[in-house]
């Protein structure tokens, strides 16, 4: 997952909301987001996380934007004549999700089917799909990292027997009858740069990857769902994690404009396909939610990451095990913001990234996704918890699934994570 702390929504403030809330998260979740970011997607070795300066887009934004005033008005209005009821009726279907994650979006083994177990999970089995299937949990997504997989321009083509392998596992979870999420995940880490000199080769290379995943998936049903991006955003940059800069969420628009483009005009299946676009780092701040586009696309719904409150879901080496309730207000009012700007105008939203690292504190997580869950229930926003394969150790300790021994690590969070959610 490319952890991404919500971009700073999800981070724990002392009790603040709204605005207050956001100032304070984001400042300090900045921070936290730079030094921790690669525990839950790497080996164990820190990755190296660099890119370019800040990006120009051809989509320049409104001065009125940083406030939101203009381009809010302009976009409440536009999404006001889309219906996509069709994608609310798809996720009202929807129980709950898992990751299959740190297995295809791993990197570092080169263009080698390897890579799927490089970061020290094993190699994805149908069993392992069937278990988290039979526990209730109706979505799977499978993060994808391409970058290395991928050849040179202009062509951008995708190595058969990765895309195969893909393909493979993708069949798993639609035996299963569940709904399957298939993303681009840590391009950033590669050649998905904002900055404006690297942005035509960016958007041509998403283009040529997004056009070669729809024709192979062409004639699949609706349980297939496309997410254009993960977390896209300039990394290492001062807003990294705090929701951009106004150029850098113009380039991401139009890269979510991109990728729609490109899939629809595939044709088949994908011209009602649901795809999914997100915001600058999949983050949860008012600049980020109030200024994404939203294209007039029925089938379209927006992603967003929240790992709240921060110092209790991420923080695994600080923070706090307790859980009493008494933070929940930090879940409210990032749910708030989503609602504000997305759901009252009708726009399908989606946590494809949620989850509380284990601090061996069972009954706590239980508690704390009851509340986690409720929140969103109340909204009809489904969750998609990311599982590292990592339970023990330093690192950002996630998973739920032993899939070594197929098993659940908890069957008491497990069981939690599905009945929090609705399901059973």
């Amino acid at each position: 997952m490319v952890l991404l702390l919500l971009g700073a929504a999800g981070l724990a403030g002392c009790g603040r909301t709204g605005v207050e809330e956001d100032a304070l998260q984001t400042e300090t979740e900045a921070e936290t987001k730079t030094a921790e970011s690669t525990g839950t997607e790497s080996t164990g070795t820190e990755s190296v996380r660099e890119e370019s300066a800040p990006a120009e887009s051809p989509q320049a934004e409104n001065p009125q934007t940083e406030s939101g005033e203009a381009e809010t008005e302009t976009k409440t209005a536009a999404v006001a004549e889309t219906d996509r009821s069709a994608v609310f009726e798809l996720f009202s279907h929807m129980t709950v999700g898992w990751n299959l994650g740190n297995t295809f979006d791993s990197h570092g083994a080169g263009n080698s089917l390897g890579a799927e177990t490089y970061w020290g999970n094993p190699v994805t089995t149908k069993e392992m799909i069937d278990m988290v299937a039979a526990q209730g949990i109706n979505t799977l997504r499978i993060p994808v990292t391409w970058a290395e997989h991928v050849g040179a321009a202009p062509a951008y083509s995708i190595d058969k027997a990765w895309l195969d392998r893909v393909e493979e596992v993708v069949g798993y979870g639609l035996d299963n009858g569940m709904y399957v999420i298939l993303d681009t995940h840590h391009e950033p880490d590669f050649w998905m740069k904002l900055d404006e000199g690297s942005f035509d080769a960016t958007k041509a290379e998403l283009t040529a990857i997004w056009t070669q995943v729809a024709e192979r998936f062409r004639d699949y049903d609706e349980h297939l769902i496309f997410e254009g991006m993960n977390e896209p955003r300039t990394k290492g940059s001062p807003a990294e994690w705090s929701g951009g800069t106004g150029p850098e969420r113009a380039a991401v628009n139009e890269l979510n404009g991109a990728f729609l483009d490109a899939v629809r005009a595939v044709g088949g299946g994908n011209e009602t396909r649901c795809l999914i676009i997100c915001p600058y780092g999949n983050s949860v701040t008012r600049d980020t939610l109030q200024t994404l586009k939203l294209y007039d696309d029925p089938n379209l719904a927006v992603s967003v990451h929240l790992y709240t409150p921060y110092f209790f879901t991420y923080d695994a080496q600080g923070g706090y095990a307790q859980w009493d309730g008494s933070k929940k207000s930090e879940i409210v009012s990032n749910v708030d913001l989503v609602d504000t700007f997305l759901l009252q105008k009708g726009v399908p939203v989606i946590v494809t990234e949620f989850g509380a690292v284990n601090k061996n504190n069972t009954q706590d997580e239980i508690r704390w996704l009851q509340d986690y869950l409720g929140v969103m229930q109340e909204k009809g926003i489904k969750c998609i918890w990311w599982d590292n394969g990592q339970f023990v150790g330093n690192g950002e300790n996630f998973a739920l699934l032993d899939r070594r021994n197929l098993k659940w690590f908890s069957q008491e969070v497990a069981d939690a994570l599905v009945e929090a959610a609705g399901g059973r």
